[in-house]
């Protein structure tokens, strides 16, 4: 399993890649799936081919401009997080090892990002602010708290994925220091491991990777465990 250490490095990593964002299981876990960008082929329909080598495609000023923007513009949008986390990753093991652990209610989002996010039609938020309906686990003692997301460039979950008024069970980490990802005493998660799971409160069921056997329990029986 990663230490605090490897965690941080796995932050920090920027990696170029060609494609959109596919999404496992309970939405975490980010992988890449290689694919062209639209771009390319909107720019290039008659020379994107072996038929006409690049160098010839150079000789063309106008081409050539147009080729560096397009990939400015496709590396610009394909940053992402790849990442693997050894051993057990699941909600019920790192939640275990996290200080703070919560059932929450997403009361709104803020701090939307002015680029656009490939697959999202919308203005992304940045963060979101939720009420904690249940302390578990740790000393925070704010009735409500901001979980900061992902900006295209972080080892994390993109705020939308939290839907406005539903439930999570949350085992965020805190963030120390005030920078441009997120405020000193707010909170994130992190993508290579599953720090929170999606909760039917009405229903008392809880879903996702809650155990490498269990993606689905009830509240009353996690609660039961996380109390032991």
């Amino acid at each position: 399993m990663l230490n605090p250490k490897d965690k941080t490095f796995l932050r920090g990593r920027q990696i170029f890649k060609f494609g959109l964002l596919n999404k496992k299981d309970n939405k975490k876990n980010l992988k890449i799936r290689l694919v062209f960008n639209r771009m390319v082929v909107a720019f290039f329909p008659p020379y994107y081919s072996y038929t006409n080598p690049l160098a010839i495609i150079m000789k063309n000023t106008f081409l050539k401009k147009i080729l560096l923007l397009t990939m400015m513009l496709i590396s610009f949008n394909s940053f992402a997080c790849d990442c693997e986390c050894d051993g057990d990753c699941s909600f019920s093991q790192i939640s275990s090892g996290m200080e703070f652990v919560a059932l929450v209610k997403v009361i709104e989002y803020s701090d939307f990002l002015d680029q656009e996010i490939i697959g999202y039609d919308k203005k992304m938020p940045f963060s979101m602010t939720v009420e904690i309906i249940k302390k578990y686990k740790g000393t925070e003692s704010r009735k409500r708290i901001k979980i900061w997301g992902d900006d295209g460039a972080q080892c994390r979950p993109y705020i939308a994925e939290f839907e406005v008024g539903e439930c999570y069970l949350i085992a965020p980490t805190l963030i120390k220091e005030n920078s441009e990802l997120g405020k000193k005493d707010d909170y994130d998660f992190f993508s290579c491991w599953t720090d929170y799971l999606t909760v039917d409160y009405e229903n008392g069921i809880v879903y996702g990777e809650y155990s490498k056997r269990k993606n689905k329990i009830s509240l009353k029986e996690f609660e039961s465990g996380i109390e032991k």
